[in-house]
């Protein structure tokens, strides 16, 4: 897991809270990357094959972002699956319990971009973790942030 880089690769977006974490799964380079606005709106990109490990990378780096700016702070969240392999069943069960402790401070979520079985487990899991308001759109980023409410530039 890299350290904690404040700036972002984007000069136009001021992130105050940005985490990384990459790795090797199954020989394919794999990253997750969450980025935070002032706004409390947040960004969470995939990349590569899922794993148990990044699946707890996941859960450690929105906790780490959440204890640098507090816990009070209700979070909206954008999830890009555009480069999102398959992940086992455990890293669902992994995201899905640690959901279940933190729906209350992710007041709405947008996944978008994963194939058809990426898209069912996100859906499946967010359902058993009862997370109240989420939208899934395929591959259609504009939908997605309109559903949030986003501005168009919020990911390019």
């Amino acid at each position: 897991m890299s350290a904690a880089d404040p700036t972002s690769s984007d000069p136009s977006r001021a992130w105050i809270a940005r985490r990384v974490w990459s790795d090797v799964v199954s020989g394919v380079p794999s990253s997750v990357t969450i980025e935070l606005d002032a706004s409390g709106r947040m960004r969470v990109v995939f990349d590569g094959r899922g794993s148990v490990a990044g699946a707890q990378a996941l859960c450690d780096l929105v906790d780490a972002i959440r204890d640098e700016v507090g816990h009070a702070r209700l979070i909206e969240a954008l999830v890009d699956m555009r480069k999102a392999g398959p992940a086992p069943l455990r890293a669902q069960a992994i995201v899905g319990r640690w959901l279940l402790g933190r729906k209350q401070q992710i007041t709405r979520i947008a996944v978008f971009g994963g194939g058809r079985v990426e898209m069912a487990l996100a859906r499946a899991v967010m359902t058993i973790a009862g997370m109240g308001t989420r939208g899934f759109f395929g591959s259609h980023l504009k939908e997605a942030l309109a559903f949030l409410d986003f501005p168009p530039d919020f990911h390019a």
